[in-house]
Formats: structure tokens, sequence, C-alpha cells
């Protein structure tokens, strides 16, 4: 998500995904969502014109949270297989 969180919540984004989380425990009766906040979109920004987005808070986020998120997406995925 090319958000922060507090963007997120603040455009609402939070209730679309609950509702989401609730109707998908309905359905299959469980329901877990991963979300990573202020994601790279582009992998070099330099051959990018944009003014949305500041290429060295992005890469310094990127360096410190990705392998974060790549561990929660893993062990949710050990969950999601597991029923754990």
């Amino acid at each position: 998500m090319n958000v922060s969180k507090e963007a997120m919540n603040e455009m609402g984004f939070d209730r679309h995904i609950a509702f989401n989380e609730n109707i998908l425990q309905i359905a299959f009766g469980t329901s877990e969502t991963l979300l990573c906040f202020d994601t790279v979109q582009f992998e070099d920004y330099s051959k990018v014109v944009s003014d949305l987005f500041d290429p060295v808070a992005k890469a310094k986020r990127h360096q410190d949270e990705f392998p974060t998120d790549c561990k929660k997406a893993y062990e949710m995925g050990i969950r999601l297989v597991t029923g754990g």
C-alpha cells in the first residue's frame, strides 16, 4: 500500500479492510490481513518524474521495513497452510 498507516486511516481504508475481513470470516471461518505501508512503487526512482515521492525516504523505509514485511508474509503463509 503506497500510503502511511495514518493516511490509510484518514482515507477510511481501515474500515473497508475490516469490512472485507468480516465478509471473509463469514464465508470461510477465518481471515487475516497483512498490511504493508509506504511501499516502493518503482525499482529506480531516478528514471521516474514524480513529485509525490521522496526517493531517499522510500529507499530507507524499504531497507528498514521490507525484511520485516517479508517475514510477516512468510509467517502468515505458514499459518494459512497449517491452519495455525
